[in-house]
């Protein structure tokens, strides 16, 4: 691989920057929240105007993945998703969509450290879901869709389902339920209003 120039590093330093500037640390403080969170009576106007109800693990189709993801190592806990033309890598949804990442920056899954305790859980676990869901949040700060924060939450729920049904990850309900909490979270919307597209 050809040497970066000084430009192009101070380039691809910004990007990161920008990019992964909310830390694992706010995410786990927001799960902490939600945990302890005591939940309100809604008045009739309040329940009309309330969110869907949450799904749950067998509300999510199975679609299937399909070539393989090409990472190259950048810096700590960061990669660059290289497409590989050969065999590329795309999730085929059940609705027959199929999403297939271009080249990109991630992080794996922002899972935060101090759950890593749960088995089978950190932000490498279920990582071709994580990629998938990281591209989609990209096209979205670059404009480049116009899928909802709810859509490609449940996309990433698929994608991780998918991974547990076809036996690729273990059936882990307490990981599946901990991932949509940080993925349903305030923090991730925030992630997801931050304005400013960080595509390679």
């Amino acid at each position: 691989m050809a040497k970066k120039t000084s430009k192009s590093a101070k380039q691809e330093g910004k990007l990161i920057t920008a990019k992964f500037s909310l830390t694992r640390d706010m995410i786990s403080a927001e799960l902490g929240k939600q945990e302890t969170a005591k939940p309100k009576k809604r008045g009739v106007a309040e329940a009309a105007t309330a969110p869907a109800e949450r799904k749950f693990y067998p509300d999510f189709d199975i679609g299937r993945f399909e070539g393989e993801p090409h990472l190259v190592w950048v810096r700590p806990d960061i990669f660059r998703h290289e497409p590989n033309p050969g065999l590329a890598f795309r999730f085929i949804r059940a609705s027959g969509e199929v999403i297939e990442p271009g080249l990109m920056y991630t992080d794996g899954g922002s899972i935060p450290r101090a759950l890593w305790f749960i088995k089978d859980l950190s932000p490498w676990s279920y990582a071709p879901a994580f990629l998938i869901h990281d591209w989609l949040f990209d096209l979205h700060h670059c404009g480049q869709t116009g899928k909802s924060f709810e859509e490609v939450r449940d996309i990433l729920l698929e994608g991780v389902r998918t991974l547990m049904e076809t036996k690729v990850c273990p059936l882990d309900r307490l990981a599946f339920d901990t991932i949509y909490a940080g993925i349903d979270s305030f923090v991730a919307r925030q992630v997801w209003d931050n304005p400013g597209c960080h595509l390679p």
